[in-house]
């Protein structure tokens, strides 16, 4: 088995990933990926936060 075939996919459009890009196929596929971050698609799950929390949290 190649090398190739035992690394996951790309997670954007599942070709196969480049050892540059990892574990993307391409910078595109990356930047793709950035900008969902970016634009809040992608979230860690957790407790909603009230503003008197964040406010608390910042020492204001």
């Amino acid at each position: 088995m190649t090398e190739a075939k035992k690394r996951p996919p790309c997670p954007i459009c599942n070709k196969p990933n480049v050892k540059e890009f990892r574990p993307f196929c391409s910078a595109k596929c990356a930047d793709i990926d950035l900008g969902k971050w970016f634009s809040g698609a992608y979230v860690v799950p957790g407790e909603p936060v009230s503003k008197s929390d964040i406010e608390t949290d910042e020492g204001g």
